[in-house]
């Protein structure tokens, strides 16, 4: 356990080190340098500029995840294959409000087992991701506009993270996943 709370505290420091010398930015900017070569064309459509939370963070069109019931098939994520690992995996926004209920009909088509968060709904008084999931004291949220419910089963919060359990229910089909 102390080689545990040894690392945690080796990797806040390097954070830190990093956040306070501003090369978050820097390593940011090499990165969206390498990509201009690809094309975004379409999370640039006036209809799906309320749908990015940012203006200069977009999914690439050869690579995006597209929407299959919905009448606008755009979603600020980004499919990732990971031939070595034969696994794909995707990227995506922290949902906005007006998102939610396109992330989970993602989460429906694509069949995705778990949703890992990197950020916290609110990071240094800025919004960085709507409240896309029930808490414990409203077991269940129900997204209108692409007929899901979600309902938490369990929550489990450590130091640093939290495991929750949710179930995602297709309210047009009545079925559900975990």
């Amino acid at each position: 356990m102390e080689q545990t709370g040894a690392a945690t505290v080796k990797i806040d420091q390097e954070f830190e080190d990093m956040d306070s010398k501003g090369r978050w930015q820097k390593l940011y900017s090499e990165i969206r340098n390498q990509s201009h070569e690809c094309s975004y064309k379409v999370a640039k459509y006036p209809e799906n500029r309320n749908r990015n939370r940012y203006r200069d963070v977009s999914p690439f069109d050869h690579s995006r995840v597209k929407l299959e019931n919905t009448e606008n098939d755009y979603i600020n994520a980004s499919l990732v294959l990971m031939e070595d690992a034969q696994r794909s995996y995707i990227l995506t926004q922290g949902p906005l409000r007006n998102t939610c209920g396109h992330f989970w009909l993602m989460i429906w088509e694509q069949k995705t087992k778990a949703v890992i968060m990197l950020n916290r709904v609110i990071e240094k008084g800025s919004e960085k991701c709507a409240q896309y999931w029930p808490t414990a004291e409203e077991r269940e949220m129900a997204f209108r506009d692409t007929r899901f419910l979600v309902t938490l089963l369990s929550e489990d919060t450590k130091s640093y993270y939290t495991t929750r359990v949710l179930q995602l229910q297709n309210i047009n089909v009545g079925c559900g996943f975990i």
